[in-house]
């Protein structure tokens, strides 16, 4: 694997460990966790220092009604069903990515790709966030460019094949782009095959061109 180039933030990281993040902002971040050892010591270091602030605090007698309700709720919980069961097949050329075997069903290639512009195609996941459809994974082909955009607040973008250039550089396999409303990029897709990025938005993109405008309402993001 090559060395990864590009990393969460250290705000990120550290709400991952914290367990602040949805469940599609955390699919990134995870994914990208099995790929990047630097960003897997820092999530560790966080844990921890996490821990020493929890031992700091002095802690606080429960009283008899509060610990007879906690008691009351325990037993009172319904097993819950498992959720994303299926197995996802490693064709990413990234075997270690765990992660994504609770979301994708089948191969990349044969995954049922939904086109939404001409070089575009996308697939979303099942993932909560702060609407529908906040985790999905984006197709570009070689050359192709998207529109002109920044963020209504944060987008985490994990390239899985392929590569992607942007103003802020090139992205390939294992980078993942923090970007937040001051980020304001036009990907292209560069090389000889499809690149494929897992995606994770807080909030709508906010398109600059009458293109990206008129296609968004369609695409959802």
């Amino acid at each position: 694997m090559r060395e990864i180039s590009h990393h969460p933030k250290t705000e990120t990281l550290a709400a991952f460990a914290a367990g602040r993040l949805d469940e599609a902002r955390g699919v990134v971040v995870s994914t990208h966790l099995t790929l990047c050892a630097q960003c897997r010591t820092a999530v560790a270091d966080f844990e921890a220092l996490g821990g020493a602030c929890l031992e700091m605090v002095d802690p606080a007698p429960m009283n008899d009604p509060s610990m007879e309700e906690f008691w009351a709720r325990a037993s009172d919980q319904e097993i819950m069903p498992k959720k994303h069961v299926h197995r996802a097949a490693n064709d990413i050329d990234l075997t270690a990515v765990q992660p994504l075997k609770a979301y994708i069903k089948e191969p990349l290639d044969q995954i049922k790709w939904r086109s939404i512009a001409p070089g575009l195609a996308q697939h979303v996941l099942d993932a909560e966030g702060y609407r529908a459809g906040v985790l999905r994974l984006l197709k570009i082909s070689p050359g192709t460019k998207m529109p002109k955009h920044t963020h209504g607040d944060e987008e985490l973008t994990l390239v899985l094949r392929g590569a992607y250039s942007d103003e802020m550089g090139v992205f390939r396999a294992g980078d993942l782009a923090d970007l937040d409303d001051d980020s304001e990029h036009t990907p292209m897709a560069i090389g000889d095959e499809d690149c494929i990025c897992l995606i994770a938005t807080n909030a709508p993109l906010v398109f600059k061109d009458l293109v990206g405008k008129i296609v968004q309402p369609f695409v959802g993001l």
